[in-house]
């Protein structure tokens, strides 16, 4: 087996323990049950004795009065049939039998002492929740999850000497991602990289926090399937490698590659399915969770990275803790700084002065052409439909873009294939989840092409807006739909009219940050459930204050706030988009009783005050330092995630203790 990209560890995760009660509900009335009826197998000729069934039953109405009275519990028309979890399965020997090591797939824990049980049920952070929150699941599933990591553990055998797998946590089209514990973290891992050095201010500092002594760490496994192309999978591990030290962005813990397959390893992070909490999160949640995206927007804008799918799914958000991790780059690509041979933007490429570009000056373009252009295009939106289409042989060249992203999420300079696109596509797909938020209805957008989606944002824009954001795309824009006005409307009137209660005052959920007590309660010697803010989790109280319900007065200007935010993160001409550090010091999401965002900002590698003592070998391309110890210079070789400086202090090589004196 061979490391790919990594030379000191193979492993490890933020641990996170459960925040939900249903989990250690489901788990402690699961043991309590079976300490007083002792364990029992049944067969497939049990199942029509319904008196054999009886506890079982019992059981499962239990569960069905955990679901309801969750605070995460599904709407009423969506509320699960509970499923008999032994019905329809094979004798607990034949299970055993499977091709499936029993230290990696070993999900019953049936034969655990009962004392074990005890003390399992009353374990810090309910780590032990974690580790069963397969059996939530139908049994068919369960068999299914086992298959696969038995699957997996043959193909890349080094896994079961460093990892118990205990769940699948996702499928997708390019891979699957699985979660584990890791069994090295304290004894065989330098994990000192990847946790990196986030201040106690930050609110990242949480990714650097070392879990305490003998707990269970949790990871995200993630296997990436043999069909995908071998330089997409060298680009994501490799810009996720860059991404080491930013905040808020999943850590890329080590990376496999056995033979043909190639496994990542990534912090397992606890988070809400985005469809249960985005109709109930009260206003401070919701800049909760956009300060978190918008850090990590702004961090991995600046190492010129774009992710390019944006969107609630790739968010993984806890709701009840206020902390939220962006997550899967492989769609992320490299900022293109250089000029289309063909049809060019009349735009700058971004730069570190202008991150979204700036439009050119009028000398730089023909702007005749620009005038004839737009001509021909209002005279083909006058056009009756009969006279609407595609030449049949076009003989224009093709435009070629970066079209990558999800449905619904696609900015505008992407629906119109800009060659020189920047950060602002992932601003522009966050507006999106703020409209979400605002309007009460996700998802708003469907189209099935992007003349449709074009269409789509026209239709709330206007005519005029979309033939200028077209036009500085070197496109045009023409249509005679009626429905599409000339002057259109505002995204805050949009909202309006999709959500007049928008202004109503309601109590927020206690369930929800930052009214939720119990994780505001957590202190700093212990790391959180998944991640929970600095000025809660490190606070040392165990009696926070309470968080004051907004009044009308806060909730209006929280409100209006709000729709400002939207309009600058919608705005569709890219140049004049909003950037995530400027979001973060927007009225809505700045916080004067916090540091400023920039006293906590980690520069990409070689800037900050010390980086004129790093630099990147020529040849190598690995990163070195030059460090001061006891009065002699010596060079060190670095991996990624060391050696970042965060605001206005040197990094951890360079700190008055150990480093050169600033």
């Amino acid at each position: 087996m061979t490391t790919l990209l990594f030379s000191q560890h193979s492993s490890n995760p933020l641990e996170v323990a459960s925040s939900d009660p249903r989990n250690r509900s489901y788990h402690k009335e699961y043991h309590a049950a079976r300490k007083v009826n002792g364990p029992r197998n049944f067969t497939s000729e049990d199942a029509g004795d319904g008196s054999a069934h009886k506890d079982l039953e019992d059981y499962r109405d239990h569960l069905a009065k955990l679901y309801q009275s969750s605070a995460m519990k599904p709407k009423p028309e969506e509320v699960p049939i509970m499923i008999d979890l032994d019905e329809g399965m094979e004798r607990e020997e034949d299970i055993n039998s499977m091709d499936c090591p029993q230290d990696m797939c070993d999900f019953d824990g049936e034969e655990a002492d009962e004392d074990e049980v005890e003390d399992a049920d009353i374990d810090a952070q309910g780590e032990t929740d974690e580790e069963m929150t397969i059996h939530l699941k139908p049994p068919e599933e369960q068999q299914e999850i086992q298959l696969e990591i038995a699957n997996l553990v043959a193909a890349v055998p080094q896994l079961s000497k460093d990892y118990k797998f205990v769940d699948r946590l996702g499928t997708g089209t390019f891979s699957s991602v699985y979660k584990a514990i890791d069994l090295w973290y304290h004894t065989k891992w330098d994990n000192t990289p990847w946790h990196g050095h986030h201040p106690p201010h930050s609110s990242a500092h949480h990714q650097s926090v070392p879990y305490p002594e003998g707990s269970k760490v949790f990871v995200a496994i993630k296997r990436i399937y043999v069909t995908s192309n071998p330089e997409r999978i060298r680009n994501e591990i490799s810009i996720m490698q860059d991404c080491r030290g930013t905040r808020h962005t999943c850590q890329l813990i080590t990376a496999f590659r056995h033979k043909d397959q190639v496994v990542a390893v990534m912090p397992y992070h606890h988070n809400a399915d985005f469809r249960e909490f985005y109709r109930d999160l009260p206003i401070a949640g919701i800049k909760a969770y956009f300060r978190c995206m918008f850090r990590a927007l702004r961090d991995v804008h600046s190492r010129d990275i774009i992710h390019r799918d944006v969107k609630p799914a790739n968010f993984l958000f806890d709701p009840r803790t206020g902390v939220g991790i962006l997550c899967d780059f492989g769609l992320a690509s490299r900022i293109e700084t250089s000029t289309p041979a063909h049809a060019a933007c009349f735009h700058t490429p971004p730069s570190r002065r202008y991150p979204h570009g700036k439009p050119r000056s009028r000398n730089e373009y023909d702007s005749e052409l620009l005038k004839k252009m737009q001509k021909e295009a209002r005279q083909k939106s006058s056009w009756p439909s009969d006279r609407v289409g595609y030449p049949d042989k076009d003989t224009r060249p093709h435009s070629k873009a970066n079209r990558a992203g999800t449905r619904g999420f696609r900015a505008p300079e992407v629906l119109l294939k800009c060659g020189q696109q920047s950060g602002a596509v992932d601003v522009w797909s966050a507006g999106m989840i703020l409209l979400f938020f605002l309007t009460g209805k996700f998802p708003l957008f469907q189209s099935s092409d992007d003349i449709e989606a074009l269409m789509e944002i026209a239709t709330i824009i206007g005519r005029q807006k979309m033939e200028r954001t077209a036009l500085l795309h070197s496109r045009t824009f023409a249509t005679n739909v009626p429905s599409i006005t000339n002057e259109g409307i505002s995204w805050s009137d949009f909202v309006e009219k999709q959500n007049p209660s928008l202004r109503e005052v309601r109590r927020p959920d206690d369930q929800y940050y930052p009214h939720n007590v119990a994780h505001r309660s957590l202190h700093h010697s212990q790391p959180p459930p998944s991640s929970s803010p600095t000025s809660d989790k490190f606070s040392g109280s165990s009696s926070p204050a309470p968080v004051a319900f907004p009044t009308q007065e806060s909730h209006t200007r929280d409100v209006e706030n709000a729709l400002n935010l939207l309009e600058s993160l919608m705005e569709p001409d890219a140049t004049r988009r909003i950037t995530p550090r400027d979001a973060l010091y927007h009225p809505f999401l700045a916080d004067p009783s916090e540091p400023e965002d920039d006293d906590l900002f980690p520069h990409p590698f070689g800037e900050g005050v010390c980086g004129k003592y790093h630099y990147i070998d020529k040849v190598t391309k690995d990163p070195y330092v030059l460090v001061n110890l006891d009065g002699k210079e010596s060079v060190r070789r670095l991996v990624a995630g060391e050696g970042i400086a965060i605001g206005k202090d040197p990094c951890e090589f360079h700190s008055k203790e150990i480093g050169l004196q600033q």
